[in-house]
């Protein structure tokens, strides 16, 4: 038996060596762990994308107001009367003889390369330039604020990661203690039992206590690589990096009121206030559907050369234009706009509402929860100085025979389940309390 626990003891030492190694590595606190998340993970990345995209478009929608120059160079032939003719007068190249009957009604084909230059002006669209880039720029502001939640979630998401490390590494201490327990009562067990003291029944319970403990501690190995991969996955880099975290967890105290953290929410929520700015949007986009009942006029210039060559400039002639346009019916198609955009209002309005009742919850619900955890880690607290007493004094009147080894089993188990949850209550406290601040809007 001495052999068996010395060669088990050796084998866990040996993969206690082996999990150190594979994590030692740069030492990484919870600031790092933040930074490193805002500069490499992929959804900041996206975001940063998105608010370009948006801005682009600022630009986009300001071209409304500009004029619209195109030049372009036609070619084409033809043996239509009508357009040969044409394309004589615009080449400036008509004769007396073309005048003939004979030749009007049956021309030979005819080339022309016709390079034009124009110019359009909007003057009035019923203020549709105008809508389109205030629109704009409401959907810019909107995808700054996704950013900014964007970044929060993102340091959340890090600062949870980060506090699941220390809980993992934690839970690993808690199983090698209770493995270094569970094999001093199979010794214990054994030496009574070599003695006559206790039957062998005593012996298998401690084996097989000892053996659920290892299970414990492959789980706990299992639960610290599992950790360090998430963790690496928040901050955005390869997830074999290896990494050594720094710090312990420590109870987060609560020092401001819940009326005053739910006020501040609905100002300072950047998911709320991107909610709010595409709600003015949709409203927007009411006035710009009613733009097409109003008429719209634009000014239009063009200079041409017709040639019978490629870009040639044989004959130039100009034209300008004044374009005063009124959709008088459509087949009810800019009505049916405006009743779309309107219930899209509607129901922008709406979200908005539920966002803020639910803005409202999420505050209250990690208030409630840091509030909790803060007496769990009081009451965890005094249970880990009691079961470890509990355990001690068991274990001594056992070793005197005046208890069982059943008794005894169950204060260890009572130990291990006291300090688990001691850390379970702490994690759940610096994680809540994380909650709270991304509910809040201030982390």
């Amino acid at each position: 038996m001495k052999y068996f626990l010395t060669v088990a003891a050796l084998a866990l030492i040996l993969v206690a060596a082996v999990a150190m190694t594979a994590y030692a590595g740069e030492s990484l606190s919870l600031e790092q762990a933040v930074e490193t998340a805002l500069k490499n993970h992929p959804n900041l990345k996206a975001a940063d994308s998105q608010v370009e995209s948006a801005q682009a478009n600022v630009l986009k929608s300001k071209s409304g107001f500009l004029p619209k120059v195109t030049l372009s160079e036609t070619w084409s032939k033809t043996d239509n009367p009508l357009m040969v003719l044409g394309t004589k007068l615009n080449q400036e190249s008509v004769t007396p003889s073309d005048f003939n009957p004979v030749v009007m009604n049956d021309p030979d084909p005819m080339s022309n390369y016709n390079t034009r230059l124009a110019v359009m002006q909007p003057v009035f669209n019923g203020g549709k330039e105008y809508l389109g880039v205030k629109q704009a720029r409401l959907a810019s502001e909107a995808a700054g604020q996704d950013r900014v939640r964007a970044r929060q979630e993102t340091v959340f998401n890090a600062v949870k990661a980060y506090y699941g490390l220390l809980l993992a590494k934690e839970y690993d201490k808690v199983a090698m203690q209770s493995l270094e327990t569970s094999a001093a009562n199979v010794k214990l067990a054994e030496t009574r039992y070599k003695a006559g003291a206790v039957l062998q029944s005593d012996l298998l319970r401690a084996k097989v206590q000892y053996a659920e403990v290892k299970e414990m501690v492959t789980r706990s190995k299992n639960g610290v690589m599992l950790a360090a991969a998430n963790l690496n996955f928040a901050m955005g880099v390869p997830q074999d990096a290896r990494y050594a975290v720094e710090g312990a967890l420590s109870a987060q105290e609560m020092r401001e009121d819940l009326d005053g953290m739910i006020s501040g929410a609905f100002s300072l929520r950047p998911d709320l206030s991107s909610l709010n700015l595409n709600r003015k949007n949709a409203e927007a986009n009411i006035a710009q559907a009613r733009t097409d009942y109003v008429p719209s006029l634009n000014l239009m210039g063009q200079v041409d050369w017709n040639s019978d060559r490629f870009a040639g400039n044989d004959a130039k002639s100009w034209a300008v234009m004044a374009v005063l346009q009124w959709n008088l019916f459509d087949g009810l198609v800019t009505t049916s706009r405006v009743r779309e955009a309107t219930a899209n209002a509607g129901r922008m309005r709406a979200m908005e509402e539920q966002m803020r009742s639910g803005v409202q919850l999420q505050v209250r619900q990690a208030y409630y929860n840091v509030q909790a955890s803060i007496e769990r880690i009081a009451a965890t607290s005094s249970s880990v100085q009691e079961a470890e007493e509990g355990f001690r004094i068991v274990q001594k009147r056992y070793e005197a025979g005046m208890t069982t080894l059943v008794d005894v089993l169950g204060a260890e188990n009572a130990l291990i389940r006291a300090r688990t949850g001691a850390l379970q209550a702490l994690y759940d406290n610096n994680v809540a309390a994380a909650e709270l601040k991304l509910a809040a809007g201030t982390l």
